[in-house]
């Protein structure tokens, strides 16, 4: 979910378009609430887990798709799994 108490206009405008976009996404809209949106010194931040690595690297070419080019760090995790023995 994104942090839009501290943020401007257009922060929380970019900030709802990729909630959207997210919620959206075929394969990322099941995890989206795992996904921390926030913006810090006009960067977009990226935080929480994923199952996948498929999917964390679907992020940014999504975000980039909803037309928003601000810088990205993402600092999504790839779940653990455990693998059987």
């Amino acid at each position: 979910m994104s942090q839009l108490l501290e943020a401007t206009q257009a922060e929380c405008q970019v900030l709802q378009r990729i909630e959207s976009v997210l919620a959206e996404h075929e394969a990322l809209s099941p995890y989206a609430s795992d996904v921390d949106v926030s913006v810090y010194e006009s960067t977009i931040v990226l935080e929480g887990t994923l199952p996948t690595a498929e999917l964390q690297k679907q992020l940014i070419p999504s975000i980039r798709q909803a037309g928003v080019l601000w810088r990205i760090k993402n600092n999504v995790a790839v779940e653990a799994t455990a693998t059987k023995v």
